[in-house]
């Protein structure tokens, strides 16, 4: 078996990741459930898809974008991690972050990935979205970051927790100019292989959450809560094309 949390993973909270983990194979076991070790980012597969698809997944932590367009009948929906936004639980949006020094209407947006919800389809709703003529793919919000502060790109949307995250742990985040939101959509879904009961899953990360007390959570993105959402949720959302 195999299981991740890959999405708000970093060098500077892995621990944290890893002592909420233990917390969850604990409570895992009052189920009569064994789950592995986190596998971390760094040595999962370049194509996640793969790993997402397996039949020995466990656990782990896709995107909105992924699970609508191309995963969703191939792994069992187990739930939704809430990092207490403010919003509807179970719910994220996007920071719209800019240059310091932008004057004018941004042209080129910042993207991590086009199937990214956060980064590329939350940005198609944006007021400025018929204005950007220079599409920047950057491969993760920190680089679309980072982009964004050394002036290769005017503006970028960036996942509120990974927002959170970067707040706390890179300098960039002090160097660009925070516009607003975008709105709340279905946060990260948690997913296990097609054939997994969902239901000891369930009970497994409601206690775990319950149980788990961070020193700092906002290093891991917020403090977390465990919800279920409608999976029509996650489908009714638009499937956005990609960058031309």
């Amino acid at each position: 078996m195999i299981a991740s949390l890959p999405m708000y993973w970093r060098a500077e909270n892995a621990g944290l990741w890893r002592d909420f983990w233990s917390v969850v194979q604990s409570c895992a076991r009052g189920e009569g459930v064994s789950l592995p070790d986190l596998t971390p980012p760094e040595d999962l597969p370049a194509d996640l898809y793969s790993h997402w698809r397996s039949p020995d997944l466990a656990l782990s932590m896709t995107c909105g974008l992924p699970f609508r367009s191309k995963l969703q009948n191939e792994v069992r929906y187990i739930g939704t991690l809430d990092f207490g936004l403010g919003g509807p639980e179970g719910h994220y949006h996007s920071q719209i972050i800019t240059r310091r020094d932008l004057a004018g209407p941004p042209r080129t947006l910042a993207y991590n990935s086009a199937d990214s919800q956060s980064g590329w389809a939350a940005a198609q709703e944006m007021p400025d979205r018929g204005s950007f003529t220079t599409f920047l793919e950057t491969g993760a919000h920190a680089q679309s970051l980072a982009a964004v502060a050394e002036g290769r790109a005017d503006i970028a949307c960036l996942d509120a927790v990974t927002w959170r995250i970067l707040q706390a742990v890179d300098p960039n985040a002090a160097e660009v100019t925070p516009i607003g939101t975008t709105r709340p959509t279905p946060g990260l879904p948690l997913i296990a292989a097609q054939g997994t009961d969902p239901e000891p899953l369930r009970r497994t990360l409601t206690t775990a959450t319950r149980a788990f007390d961070a020193d700092n959570p906002n290093l891991m993105g917020g403090p977390m809560t465990f919800c279920v959402l409608d999976v029509h949720s996650y489908l009714a959302e638009p499937i956005p094309a990609p960058p031309n």
